[in-house]
């Protein structure tokens, strides 16, 4: 995501080198950089930690803390990203199939808070 950032910043670079360029097309490769930009963001700032007493979840904007026994039900849901939904007392969490090591994470999830195994 980091080299699409940079490679949305080339284009519009590139777009303002030369004169009679649409608005829209500014627009767009405006909007992509933003995107992007944000995407890297989320994706840097979010962690998941696993410790003796549960999960603590950093996210774009709040950090919550799960114990195990606060979690209720582990989530898979399929599709060209998979999305792992911890559902809790607290609330909702959730993390992709973009952070290495997805599937022993949620594995290892189900398995601390005594739910039935995963199934996908």
């Amino acid at each position: 995501m980091g080299a699409a950032t940079l490679l949305w910043l080339g284009v519009l670079l590139y777009l303002l080198r030369f004169d009679g360029v649409p608005v829209q097309t500014f627009l767009s490769a405006i909007f992509f950089v933003l995107f992007f930009g944000v995407s890297v963001t989320y994706y840097g700032r979010t962690r998941i930690v696993v410790d003796a007493g549960g999960i603590t979840y950093r996210g774009l904007v709040r950090t919550r803390h799960f114990s195990f026994a606060d979690i209720s039900k582990v989530e898979v849901l399929q599709g060209p990203v998979t999305v792992y939904a911890i559902r809790g007392r607290r609330g909702l969490v959730h993390f992709t199939s973009f952070f290495a090591h997805h599937r022993d994470l949620a594995r290892l999830l189900v398995e601390r808070a005594g739910l039935s195994p995963l199934h996908a």
